[in-house]
């Protein structure tokens, strides 16, 4: 093979080793082949690291597109779009950040340059005081959450005793309700709006998601260490994000500012993707995968990574005898032991134009029943979108937690038909009066109520049938109950993976981040050139959990009770000793 290689004879002899050593090792992995079971984020994540390096990938999806929970359609009626889910970036996307720069966009530059949006501006907005933003850091919290004098310490000590913690938190706090921890040590106010913005920041709802995962998200928001440079455009000079930034959009629907561009650049390095293939089972020898079946096919490849949601994975794994039971597969029994999470996105859209007086307002609708998350699309959209026939203003919206009963009907999402989910929604949001007034500022007076809504609608694949909400895709999330059992990408099946923020990672929640993360590790599983980014901790913070891993092993209270009683205690010497 190296006497095939037009080789230039001045390259030194180690540079001659490298070159003949890397076209060995594509010759290598262009024989073999990896079916990649599943389009969203994860499995198009995996699909994009091994194409890169070579490999002949095939992917099988259930659906007639990519994009799983992520991806977004367009209306046939009036060709609005509309979005299955809400999703923001945060600062430590950045292994979602570097894949972004690899996926071609347009002549200007890839997806990370062209598709992202400038921070949004995130908000606390209640029924009956005013808007409260996060302007000034941590500073803004007490403030933005309505907390008294010592609410705000007593919500810092918690939560740094996950921030200072390791062992103790994969153990015990993954376990305990992050709003039941908060509750004793919060005001009924301060408790009521903190544990609102579970649902429109973790993606969770507060009566599932634990306190180890509440506190590892807020940490990585408020201490990551990433910057992440970006270029001037029409709204300002170049800027940078990272630690304590809000977070990032897509400037349009998403499959058509992500997926769209993503699949035709996987489609020209060689990958080929199959719609409308439903993974049903496997074949497996004992050992080895030796085909799948999906849809009508049979496909056999040398490597398999699954990347569908575990419920299906679940009822998969279960058709095929034996496989179940292997180490890494056989935590998929208790890995969704909870219902799905119903997180039901929704749009609501105006004739008219309605202005907000601050940029890319994000709004959390911290009294609403149903934990409602609201933003306006055109805010950060691009221009060039069309909203749909007659509409000029189109907010987005997403409802996270379906078992507290709503202020109209008395029903939980769940038990809500479809008419009374809109009913609801629009009851919640009009009731509204941080928004109202906000609304009212930037529109010469006007009230929410006197903008007409031309129609509200919801993502076209939720089913309400009056005693449960149904998906096609149905939605995972951090719990109390699930988060001990999360697998890893590689199992005791020589040549099968997994994928999914469903899986153990880094960012450690069900998220864009945690599904790209997943993806990597599953392709470097196979082939150990996939470079994967970690989640870093400040080193003051990783020396402290280093402490506490040694007080759990020792079965001696958390470091930071340790502290303060080392505190107390001298503090009392001391006065002892004045006196």
């Amino acid at each position: 093979m190296i006497n095939d290689l037009r080789i230039d004879s001045q390259l030194p002899a180690e540079e001659l080793l490298r070159t003949s050593s890397d076209v060995r090792e594509r010759a290598d992995t262009a024989s073999k082949t990896v079916v990649v079971l599943g389009a969203g984020l994860a499995g198009l994540s995996a699909a994009h690291e091994l194409s890169r390096l070579g490999y002949r990938v095939a992917v099988y999806e259930a659906t007639d597109g990519p994009g799983g929970f992520y991806r977004s359609s367009r209306r046939a009626a009036d060709r609005m779009p509309t979005e299955y889910s809400w999703h923001g970036m945060g600062p430590w996307y950045s292994n979602t950040f570097e894949v972004m720069k690899q996926i071609p966009f347009s002549s200007k530059g890839s997806v990370y340059d062209c598709a992202l949006s400038r921070p949004i501006d995130f908000g606390i907005f209640p029924d009956r005081q005013s808007a409260r933003f996060y302007g000034d850091r941590l500073r803004s919290i007490p403030a933005m959450f309505g907390m008294r004098r010592f609410d705000f310490v007593r919500w810092s000590y918690l939560m740094l005793k996950v921030w200072t913690s390791r062992s103790r938190a994969q153990n015990v706090y993954s376990r305990i309700n992050a709003a039941n921890a908060w509750k004793p040590l919060l005001s009924t106010v301060a408790h009521r709006t903190w544990r609102s913005c579970f649902g429109p920041w973790i993606g969770s709802d507060w009566s599932r998601v634990s306190l180890h995962t509440t506190g590892d998200f807020f940490r990585k928001q408020l201490t990551t260490r990433a910057r992440h440079q970006h270029e001037a455009d029409e709204h300002g000079p170049a800027w940078t994000h990272g630690a304590g930034d809000g977070w990032l959009l897509l400037r349009g629907p998403s499959s058509e500012w992500w997926f769209n561009p993503w699949i035709a650049s996987l489609e020209q390095s060689g990958v080929r993707f199959h719609w409308n293939h439903t993974l049903t089972q496997f074949e497996f020898d004992g050992t080895r995968i030796v085909a799948a079946q999906c849809g009508p096919v049979r496909v056999q490849a040398n490597m398999f990574i699954m990347a569908i949601n575990p419920f299906v994975a679940a009822q998969v794994l279960a058709r095929t005898p034996g496989l179940a039971a292997q180490d890494g597969l056989n935590r998929f029994e208790q890995l969704t032991q909870d219902s799905p999470h119903a997180q039901i996105s929704f749009r609501i859209a105006f004739g008219e134009k309605i202005r907000f007086p601050r940029p890319r307002t994000a709004i959390v609708v911290s009294d609403s029943e149903f934990n409602l998350t609201v933003f306006a699309e055109e805010q950060v959209w691009s221009p060039v979108v069309h909203l749909g026939d007659g509409i000029l203003s189109l907010w987005t919206g997403t409802s996270c937690i379906s078992t507290v009963p709503g202020r109209i009907y008395g029903k939980d999402v769940q038990h809500c038909t479809k008419a009374e989910f809109i009913a609801e929604v629009q009851a919640q949001i009009l009731d509204c009066g941080a928004l109202d007034t906000l609304i009212r500022e930037a529109n010469a007076g006007r009230g929410l109520r006197e903008f007409p809504i031309a129609h509200i609608e919801v993502w076209h694949e939720w089913e309400f049938t009056g005693t449960q909400v149904c998906g096609t895709q149905p939605k995972w999330v951090n719990s109390t109950t699930t988060e001990p059992h999360l697998p890893d990408q590689v199992t005791a099946v020589t040549n099968l993976f997994l994928a999914g923020a469903h899986t153990r990672t880094e960012a450690h929640v069900w998220s864009i981040e945690g599904a790209v993360e997943s993806g990597r590790r599953a392709a470097k599983a196979i082939d150990n050139r996939v470079q994967v980014l970690g989640q870093e901790r400040p080193w003051w913070l990783a020396f402290a959990a280093t402490c506490d891993d040694a007080l759990y092993a020792m079965r001696a209270p958390q470091l930071v009770d340790v502290l303060l009683l080392l505190l107390g205690v001298g503090v009392a010497l001391a006065c002892a000793l004045l006196w």
